[in-house]
């Protein structure tokens, strides 16, 4: 890569002050409450901070992904538990994320001013704002995707055991920040075979590097879990959840446990065999479910990926409750549909790398192809979505110098 001008400097360090500046006064503006799954991680990072071991509201241990609680527990330190210090560690995370999403975007050949303004459009990008405001763990798992993604894309061009290190650890930390990521492994592991292909020596090496480095970054909490909860587990959801998607109740999208089947006993079900135990046993009444209704399961997946990329239409209740924030929600529901549509045919048609450009749509294949089994909350899309805007960056350089050839031909 060509090093930056002063100029081009100058352009990256604004885009990521409005990056950081929008977030922040965006947070400030909405003072959402800190409630659900950010209450919990909230809890959890308090109790860390205060040298415990993780608790959320109803005393689990490893219910809730530990990764953005960790991740928060030196903030709440220092800084203590407010709204306040969950909006500035998200700004932090935000910084993080725009510069990799322009280094992501030079990996995949975009020129440096336009790889700033793929930062800049994320400063814009309407979810990440929302995210800003909370405690969603969506805040770490979008910077960890985007290092993975950088490190499979250098990679792919020869990279050595570092990259394939920053791999395995990005990978790791992936995993325990959320499951979403368990079928990115055979990404870095096919950038290798790219970029090592005919060197199998070198080229099984940096596997094992990057498999090392994603167990250094696992073996602690699965250590953990062992010792309080008696197995070795990233989280004790995984049951739950897969039965949320997977009853007589299941929509598709979440539906409260309360609304299932298993919601009259599931109290008493956690208290009797704690949280494993309640989540296996979950896990087996939707194996049954599944194996009893093969088709509707099948068919109610698709449902799900379709789902996946439905825009988050606000309905009559949100613009009676808040009206500015359903307009936004209608600004968000454009942009959305302009980042998917145009992101797609970006990668498609505009990204000089191509070999890079099928990495980035194995990344977004993979990904989305898991919220398959469970069910789908719209901001599970989010990690994936900066990977759309950069194509779509690289669609509209593309479209900016046809018009521009054109404009030039026509006045020859």
């Amino acid at each position: 890569m060509t090093r930056l001008t002063r100029w081009e400097w100058r352009a990256l360090i604004a885009a990521l002050a409005l990056l950081a500046g929008l977030r922040i006064a965006v947070a400030q503006l909405l003072k959402l409450p800190i409630e659900s799954d950010g209450e919990a991680y909230l809890l959890m990072a308090q109790v860390m901070a205060q040298g415990g071991p993780p608790a959320d509201q109803y005393g689990q241990f490893a219910f809730y992904s530990i990764g953005y609680p960790l991740l928060l527990t030196p903030f709440v330190a220092l800084f203590g538990g407010g709204i306040g210090t969950i909006v500035f560690a998200n700004a932090i995370l935000a910084l993080i994320s725009g510069c990799l999403v322009f280094s992501v975007a030079r990996a995949m050949g975009l020129r440096p001013i336009h790889a700033v303004l793929a930062v800049g459009l994320f400063a814009l990008w309407i979810p990440g704002l929302w995210n800003s405001a909370q405690a969603a763990k969506e805040n770490f798992s979008t910077p960890l995707l985007l290092l993975l993604l950088l490190a499979t894309l250098i990679l792919a061009r020869g990279g050595g055991l570092r990259w394939a290190a920053i791999a395995g650890v990005a990978y790791g930390m992936g995993l325990l920040t959320g499951g979403s990521t368990l079928l990115l492994f055979a990404i870095p592991l096919l950038a290798i075979a790219i970029g090592r292909r005919g060197d199998l020596k070198k080229a099984l090496a940096q596997c094992g590097v990057c498999g090392a480095s994603a167990a250094a970054m696992l073996a602690p909490w699965l250590l953990a879990t062992t010792l309080a909860l008696g197995s070795p587990v990233l989280n004790s959801n995984g049951g739950f959840n897969l039965y949320l998607g997977n009853n007589p109740a299941a929509t598709g999208r979440f539906v409260s446990i309360a609304d299932t089947p298993a919601g009259a006993d599931w109290e008493k079900l956690r208290a009797k065999r704690g949280e494993i135990g309640a989540s296996d046993e979950l896990a087996d009444r939707a194996k049954a479910h599944i194996l009893e209704h093969p088709l509707d399961t099948l068919l109610l997946a698709g449902k799900k990926l379709v789902l996946f990329w439905v825009p988050n239409l606000p309905d009559a209740q949100d613009f009676a409750d808040a009206p500015l924030i359903a307009q936004l929600r209608i600004l968000e529901v454009t942009q959305f549909l302009l980042l998917v549509v145009g992101g797609g045919l970006g990668l498609a048609t505009s990204v000089s790398d191509r070999r890079g450009a099928w990495l980035c749509t194995g990344t977004i294949g993979l990904f989305w192809v898991l919220h398959a089994a469970a069910y789908i909350i719209v901001r599970y899309r989010d990690p994936i979505m900066p990977i759309l805007l950069i194509g779509a960056t690289a669609l509209s350089v593309r479209l900016a110098e046809m018009l521009r050839q054109k404009r030039l031909a026509h006045v020859s």
